[in-house]
């Protein structure tokens, strides 16, 4: 606890308010890119809008020939010589609907008062798919039942792997498929993941539309998981059960998901010949470099170590530097940091060594024997990877060079990454005397809707009932007659829906739901719903029923609904 005067400031609240200011101070780049070049009609690509250093606003115009069928949003965060730095992606995933290349060339990103333009992106779409090879599709009995319509929903739990190295990872992708709308209320309980490392991404269960055998789906990505087993031998791994809501007043919350797993888990091979193994299992790169070559007495060069790949890099023990170097520099105690994301479905860590040094002796130096043995799981065995030898000048005098060389001792051009800046938005000031008197105008009026909130209500009901004078059975008829059972199944819908929320001069679902418990007979009841349910399951999944006759009984029942007697 800090106290500044009669102050007392938390030193953990403190902290994390001079991270955030941090932020401010570094440099913003946005950039935009597309998960494919090329796709077929009915296939699912996605555009994402990666932003450092900040958060905004992004904007995308529709595109005729693409739907969007959801967003999502996901952030890293990373430390770096004493600064934090966010890394903020937004994600649009698009269904193609028709041939035909797309140019998304005008992403726009506000950020504070500022609008900016990201790079442009393109995408061809074919007319055969392109991913017959790729694209995992789940199989199975319980999935060709969901296929033949023996229910609403079904969970696919994907695994990578069921026989792994320790240290291994292991991927666990669930996704949902519906015919029908669905909402997805999240999980009913953690599994236990006591023998593992884990690191999971759950989206924000958005739906889009998927193709399968030519056949529409709904599919709804819910968890990413990946799973480093810290033990060996025989294991037991349950996946996450969600829960679900078909939309619609009439049904009730399912669950579906949870799914066990059997997994063997074998120890890594002896390590004789690589006692310098980093405790990497996957696989990796590594690299050296320094920010310069040629170094005055008493000035300072930056070492920095990488190793990046796929495998858990928390465990990674970054190698050393010769100890030769001491002589001709001090050398201060390094910083190491990292980060994880994922990229599709694979997880990608980044481990960063740095070490300061300053020059305190003339001569010529040389960073040789820096090596990162990790294991490749795919190869059953271990590899060394060596770093190029980096030769160093330190000189009695300043040498104004900035030179930036790489493991090889290749010279690198740094390119400064821009932005289009388009304008930059009008200030608008939260205190000002004309904003204070539209504040009270406002709250004034609030408060008056508030105070007549129940009079307003029952002139919407009002006009709701004079509204069902406009149901017109002669149009149900004329789409019945022409087939036309998109508006057909609407038209029926809103007859049943309307003339029970008049009868009960209420317009929320929930409160109508208890209304029909009450005061309807219970096949009554369950009649209406069978009718609604079959017009939701067409409209949704467009899978038409030979022109059912749904009118005949529907205006047989709001004849009903209109004659019942309610007690007051």
């Amino acid at each position: 606890m800090i106290k500044i005067g009669n102050i007392c400031i938390n030193k953990y609240i403190l902290a994390v308010f001079f991270i955030a200011c941090s932020s401010l101070f570094a440099q913003t780049s946005i950039n935009a890119k597309i998960s494919d070049t090329k796709v077929g009609v009915g296939e699912v690509f996605t555009v994402s809008v990666t932003i450092d250093n900040s958060s905004g606003r992004v904007l995308i115009d529709n595109m005729s020939g693409l739907t969007l069928r959801g967003t999502s949003q996901s952030i890293n965060m990373m430390y770096s010589s004493g600064t934090f730095k966010s890394i903020k992606t937004y994600n649009f995933t698009y269904v193609a609907n028709a041939e035909g290349k797309y140019v998304f060339d005008n992403i726009t990103v506000k950020i504070n008062n500022r609008t900016y333009i990201s790079n442009p992106v393109e995408i061809e779409v074919v007319s055969a798919p392109t991913r017959n090879d790729d694209s995992y599709t789940p199989s199975g009995n319980r999935f060709d039942d969901f296929m033949n319509y023996a229910d609403d929903i079904y969970v696919d739990n994907n695994i990578s792997k069921k026989e792994v190295y320790l240290y291994e990872p292991i991927y666990i992708v669930q996704k949902a498929y519906s015919h029908i709308p669905v909402s997805v209320l999240g999980f009913s309980k953690i599994p236990d993941r006591t023998d593992f490392i884990s690191y999971t991404d759950s989206s924000g269960y958005n739906a889009f539309t998927e193709i399968i055998d030519g056949k529409r789906v709904s599919s709804i990505p819910l968890k990413r998981e990946v799973l480093y087993p810290v033990k060996v031998g025989e294991k037991d791994i349950l996946t996450t059960p969600f829960v679900f809501e078909k939309d619609g007043m009439f049904y009730d919350r399912v669950q579906y998901g949870e799914e066990t797993f059997s997994i063997k888990v074998l120890p890594l091979p002896d390590k004789k010949g690589f006692e310098n193994f980093s405790g990497g299992v996957g696989n990796f790169v590594f690299s050296t470099k320094v920010n310069k070559t040629n170094i005055a007495v008493g000035e300072e060069l930056l070492i920095t170590m990488e190793v990046s790949g796929e495998g858990n890099t928390s465990i990674i023990n970054m190698p050393k530097i010769n100890d030769d170097i001491t002589n001709y520099f001090s050398v201060y105690q390094p910083k190491i940091y990292e980060t994880n994301w994922f990229d599709d479905n694979k997880m990608i860590g980044r481990k960063v060594k740095e070490y300061v040094l300053v020059a305190k002796n003339e001569g010529s130096s040389v960073i040789s024997n820096v090596d990162f043995c990790y294991f490749s799981p795919n190869d059953k065995t271990y590899t060394n990877l060596h770093s190029a030898p980096i030769s160093l000048t330190v000189s009695g005098t300043k040498i104004n060079d900035n030179s930036f060389v790489n493991n090889n001792g290749e010279e690198i051009n740094t390119i400064a990454i821009r932005n289009s800046f388009l304008k930059e938005d009008k200030n608008f000031k939260v205190i000002s005397i004309n904003i204070i008197y539209f504040y009270i105008l406002a709250l004034i009026i609030v408060c008056i809707l508030i105070y007549n909130s129940k009079k307003i209500n029952n002139i919407k009901l009002s006009f709701a009932k004079n509204n069902d004078k406009n149901i017109n059975t002669d149009n149900i008829l004329e789409y019945y007659n022409s087939g036309n059972r998109k508006e057909y199944c609407k038209s029926i819908e809103n007859l049943l829906l309307t003339t029970l929320k008049n009868k009960f001069n209420v317009q929320d679902d929930n409160i109508l739901y208890e209304k029909l418990n009450d005061y309807l007979e219970f096949e009554k009841a369950k009649e209406i719903k069978n009718i609604i349910d079959k017009c939701k399951f067409e409209l949704y999944s467009g899978k038409s029923s030979d022109n059912e006759d749904y009118h005949t009984r529907s205006i047989e029942l709001v004849k009903y609904i209109k004659e019942l007697k309610i007690k007051k």
